[in-house]
This record gives structure tokens, C-alpha cells and sequence, in this order.
């Protein structure tokens, strides 16, 4: 996507589809006055015949007989009083779908009054970018090539060309994970996840080290390679580091973890038809930390930054891990396995104590991890879990700039004896109750002092339609979350 910042008037721009703000109060706004005036009264005239009230997310299309410009979107905004610069975003991925529609190479946006400029112009930037996101690689028939690839912002921030170049990697990086959770899992596997790291580091200079299965029983991952066993895919772990110019042992570290489940069958506790289908987008969690860990050069930030990725399938076969196995995981707990569809937890603990291992200041891990979560938060939101006030505040702060939701809740200590077994340190399951909240505490069991969060992303990580700039499938949630985290909050 090309990106124009345009400083004069929304009344002079010159384009094939031109779209506009509609406030939804008595005044139309200033912007609408404007255009209009410039079209002789007629997008007042077809708003009034088609009885169109600025109301949030609503477009009407106006053809226009206009020298220089030949369509207008309008675009509800709602009330000015309720005006947000995420508005923006989902304007501009309407302006480009309705671009795309009509095979238009280009599309203009104006920035409504009354809001961030700088926000508005980073949001226009994501919504043209993402909104124009298609997964058709497998299609052989009636694939129509994405014809919209310029955007030209009216009235948004001035000297703002950095501002986009690293909005546009991020989408990139969004983009990115968006692909891997599209992807089927014959293709997509802990391989192919491996490979994909290997690619990220040699574009963006990043350190990559990858352990294979051998390495892995080297270490002493058995959780992981437990998970494993009923596939014949092997699993990998994968670690991308990124280091700002100048780093020494004094630079604060980050780590992100992601669950890179390329393919959850359940194990033995198989999943029912119904609720297998989607299980290639298991690996959420891992795209979007290798989406991330593709942007973080651009985004410069003056922390070290670790991607971690554990990833393999979970299968049944002969050699699969069964319910009532014992393993000892890396920090050397024993966990009983009461549930082999409860694996997320299980990988990621491996993962966990090896970051944790490293001296890390921070960690915040992602997974796909509980329909419980789900439950209780709906389809939009992710769950966030920390004991750790001030980095729960981070996240929520960076979550909401990146126009995401996150939405913390307890680590409730007392549902912790859920986890006790008669012959192991502890199980991979608590009751059904509190089923989200007890994956979490499984998880704190595995980070040491670290501060530490984890974000249940089960809910939108994958959607089941499209919706403003997020399209059916894999969302490539988080990813602009944790470049704002790891950017500007610590």
C-alpha cells in the first residue's frame, strides 16, 4: 500500500472514490459541507433521498459528475460527542473494499474533525492495509486481483512519513499471521512455522535458533515432545532475538511467547466434529509473535526483544501421550496428564522456563488457549491474566492504542488446589469452573519471579466473518498490541 499525505482541502483532491465522515447529528459536519458544496449539492441531495443519518459504520456510494472526482463514499461516524479515531480505520477498509469492488487503483480518506490527527492517520494507514487482506492461495478460479494499492490521507498528521512507513509494517507483520493461521496444516506445520522464522531473521537481521526434536530431548523439553508424540511431524522450538543498536547486559529484555499448535486434533480426548474443523488457527498465538518479531525492526525499540515459539501437532497414534502420563517439564515439575486436549498449557510451559532461563525482565505469553475464556468474554476480547499490576497496565494502555481489546482478569489463588494430584506436582487440568483462570495459574508455575502476563486470545484470534477491517479466518490479533508494548511502554 501507497501511502500520499495530502495537506490541503478535502474540496480540492483529485481521485476515483473520495471518502468522507457523516457526523450523525443535526450537522453533517464540516467536511461533508465541503465536498458537498465542491458537487453542487449532490451528496446532500442523495443523503436526503436515501434518508442516510451519518449512523456508525453505514456507507452510501454517490456517483458524481464532479472534474477530478468521480465517486464519493459517505461514512457514518455517529455522534461528534462519541467520534473515535478506530472510526477511521474502518472507514478506510470500507473505502478500499468499495476500491476493490470497482478495480479502482486508488482511493482518498478524510480525517474527520475532532480527533488525534496522529492516531487517526496511524488507524487510515491499518484500515487500507488490512482491510484489503484476502487468503486466496489455494483458489484456481474467480480470483480477482486487488486492484486498490494507494491511499491518500486528507487532513491527518503532517511530517508523518515515518509514522506510516512503521504502520505499514506492523500491518505487514499483521498480515503475516493472518497467512499462517489461513493456511492449512498440511502446509503449515512446525517446520514450516521454523522456516518462517528463519526467513523473518534473514529480512530484518534478527538472531534465529532452532531447536529440532533431537535438540529439544537434549534439553529436557518433555511437555512439549510429549504433545508431540502422536504426530509425525516434528515439533521445533523456535527464538528470534532482535537487539537495538548498542545493547549491552544492561538493555531490559522482553520476551514474547507464543502456542504454535499447527494442528489440535485433542489427542485422546478428540475433538468432536463441530469443534475440530478450525483447529489449524491453534497456532494464534505463534503467528503473532513471529508478526511482531517481522515489524520490530521498524519500530526501533530500545529494548531486547525475544520471540519464542514452541510448535508441533497434536495427534493420536500408537505412540501419543495418553491420559494419567506422568512428564517432568524443564524446570523439573512433574504434571500428570488429566486431559490431552489441555496441551497448549503444556508446550508453553516448556517454553516458559526456557525463557524464563534466559534473565528475561518481562514476559507476556499468547495463546489460543480456553474455550472458557471465550465464555466469558465473547468472541472480541482477550483475556488478560497477571499478578503484576503495573505490567497488566502496560498491556492494557498498549492494547488500546493499537485499537485492540484485552480485558484483565483474576489469577484467583484459590482455585489453585484444582491443579493438586495424589502423584505429581500437579495436573494439566482444574475442574470445569474457572477453567481460563486455572490454565493461567498452570502457567505462573513456570516463570519463576519474572513479571510475567499471559493473554487468552482464543476468542479473537479467529473470526467467523468479516467485519470492518478484520476479514473471516485468521484476525493476526495482538500483533499490533505487542509492538505498542514493547515500542512505547516499558
Amino acid at each position: 500500500m501507497n501511502v500520499i499525505l495530502h495537506s490541503g482541502l478535502a474540496s480540492s483532491v483529485e481521485t476515483p472514490l473520495l471518502a468522507v465522515p457523516v457526523l450523525g447529528d443535526d450537522s453533517r459536519g464540516a467536511i461533508f459541507d465541503a465536498v458537498d458544496e465542491r458537487t453542487g449539492g449532490r451528496l446532500s441531495r442523495i443523503a436526503d433521498e436515501e434518508q442516510f443519518k451519518g449512523k456508525g459504520g453505514k456507507t452510501l456510494l454517490v456517483h458524481c459528475d464532479t472534474p477530478g472526482l468521480s465517486r464519493v463514499l459517505l461514512y457514518g461516524v455517529g455522534k461528534e460527542a462519541d467520534l473515535k479515531a478506530t472510526s477511521v480505520r474502518a472507514m478506510a477498509a470500507a473505502a478500499v473494499s468499495q476500491a476493490n469492488k470497482r478495480h479502482l487503483s486508488a482511493v482518498a480518506l478524510c480525517i474527520p474533525d475532532g480527533v488525534d490527527k496522529e492516531a487517526a492517520t496511524v488507524f487510515a494507514t491499518q484500515g487500507a492495509a488490512l482491510g484489503g487482506y484476502r487468503f486466496e492461495d489455494f483458489l484456481t478460479q474467480n480470483v480477482e486481483e486487488l486492484a486498490c494499492n494507494n491511499l491518500c490521507i486528507v487532513g491527518g498528521a503532517s511530517d508523518a512519513e515515518g509514522l506510516v512507513e512503521r504502520t505499514l509494517a506492523a500491518a505487514a507483520g499483521v498480515n503475516l499471521a493472518r497467512d499462517l493461521v489461513n493456511g492449512p496444516p498440511v502446509q503449515v506445520t512446525p517446520t514450516y512455522m521454523a522456516e518462517t522464522a528463519k526467513k523473518i531473521a534473514d529480512e530484518s537481521g534478527l538472531e534465529c535458533t532452532i531447536f529440532d526434536k533431537a535438540a529439544l530431548e537434549r534439553a529436557g523439553m518433555n511437555l512439549l515432545l510429549a504433545v508431540s508424540a502422536g504426530s509425525d511431524e516434528e515439533p521445533r522450538l523456535i527464538h528470534l532475538t532482535y537487539r537495538p543498536e548498542g545493547a549491552d547486559e544492561n538493555t531490559p529484555q522482553i520476551a514474547l511467547v507464543g502456542k504454535g499448535l499447527t494442528f489440535d486434533a485433542g489427542g485422546y480426548n478428540l475433538k468432536p466434529s463441530g469443534s475440530i474443523e478450525d483447529m489449524k488457527m491453534d497456532m494464534a498465538g505463534g503467528a503473532a509473535v513471529l508478526g511482531a518479531m517481522k515489524a520490530v525492526k521498524a519500530f526501533a525499540p530500545n529494548v531486547i526483544v525475544h520471540g519464542v515459539v514452541p510448535s508441533s501437532e497434536n495427534l493420536v497414534s500408537g505412540g501419543a501421550y495418553k491420559v494419567g502420563d506422568i512428564f517432568h517439564s524443564l524446570n523439573g515439575k512433574s504434571v500428570q496428564i488429566m486431559n490431552t486436549d489441555a496441551e497448549g498449557r503444556l508446550i508453553l510451559a516448556d517454553a516458559l522456563c526456557y525463557t524464563e532461563r534466559m534473565g528475561v525482565e518481562r514476559i507476556v505469553d499468547l495463546a489460543t488457549l480456553t474455550g472458557a475464556c471465550m465464555v466469558a468474554l465473547g468472541p472480541h476480547t482477550a483475556g488478560l491474566f497477571s499478578d503484576h499490576d503495573d505490567f497488566a497496565k502496560s498491556i492494557e494502555r498498549a492494547a488500546d492504542k493499537a485499537g485492540e481489546n484485552v480485558w484483565r482478569m483474576p489469577l484467583q489463588k484459590k482455585l489453585r488446589p484444582m491443579l493438586d494430584s495424589p502423584i505429581a506436582d500437579m495436573k494439566n487440568v482444574g475442574q470445569r469452573w474457572g477453567g481460563a483462570i486455572t490454565a493461567g495459574l498452570f502457567l505462573q508455575e513456570f516463570v519463576g519471579d519474572t513479571t510475567w502476563a499471559h493473554l487468552d486470545i482464543a476468542g479473537p484470534a479467529y473470526s467467523d466473518k468479516a467485519d470492518e477491517h478484520v476479514p473471516k479466518g485468521g484476525t493476526g490479533f495482538a500483533v499490533l498490541t505487542l509492538l505498542e508494548l514493547i515500542s512505547g511502554e516499558l
